[in-house]
């Protein structure tokens, strides 16, 4: 914007001369033929300076485009990394204890990716693919320093289920072993909005909601969208 002020600055001032130097060549031609000459000898020099300035102003012009087109390019990154940030959410934390008494804190997890299954005893689609689900906990757990948690969670004696020991009774006759955190009042199933079952969420690494499913998943789905979270894919 500078160089443009100052261009336009020089511009006026050349045509300020020009006119001086037309109105003293007038001047001039009463006077002497010699004089004519030497008007229209400093009228050329005067306009070499506009010719210049002339020649300047579509590169000035190019530059300024470049400069505007960075700006907006600038200002879709910003765009971008501010909804990316508004994307990120941090997963609800919790700590309830599982059916073998052991405390769970969510947040503990921390550098892992946690599978966290919210479901009930009477929902057919989530006993359907509770044996998959064993069989992934099973497979991590064999793991050294494995990866993935599984982890479910229960609301014994809500959403129309049976009581603590209906839900660990449930748990041990069909075989289930996967550690499964025991929501007494229903507090964590209401903060995750629980409006199907299942309900799968998928946390990553750093603690934040990768995404959820809702309904009941096929084995390949689970591995599928663990490993998604585990790529960040």
């Amino acid at each position: 914007m500078k160089r443009k002020s100052e261009c336009i600055a020089v511009i006026l001032t050349v045509m300020l001369v020009m006119a001086s130097c037309g109105a003293g060549e007038k001047a001039a031609q009463n006077v002497a033929q010699e004089s004519t000459r030497e008007g229209a000898v400093s009228e050329s020099q005067e306009e070499a300076p506009d010719a210049g300035v002339e020649e300047n102003a579509p590169e000035d012009a190019e530059e300024s485009d470049k400069e505007d087109i960075s700006a907006q390019d600038e200002a879709r990154a910003a765009q971008k990394e501010a909804a990316a940030q508004a994307d990120i959410r941090p997963a609800i934390d919790f700590t309830l204890q599982d059916q073998y008494g052991v405390t769970h804190t969510l947040s503990d997890y921390e550098g892992k990716v946690v599978f966290l299954n919210f479901w009930a005893t009477w929902c057919p689609p989530c006993r359907a693919e509770m044996p998959d689900i064993q069989k992934l906990y099973e497979e991590y757990a064999a793991q050294t320093d494995a990866e993935v948690v599984i982890l479910g969670i229960a609301a014994p004696g809500s959403v129309d289920d049976q009581d603590l020991e209906g839900v660990k009774s449930f748990l041990s006759d069909n075989g289930y072993t996967y550690p499964v955190v025991m929501d007494m009042t229903g507090e964590i199933f209401n903060r995750y909005i629980i409006m199907a079952y299942p309900t799968t969420y998928m946390i990553d690494k750093e603690g934040n909601i990768y995404g959820y499913v809702q309904g009941m998943m096929e084995e390949e789905v689970m591995r599928q969208i663990i490993d998604r979270t585990l790529n960040g894919a």
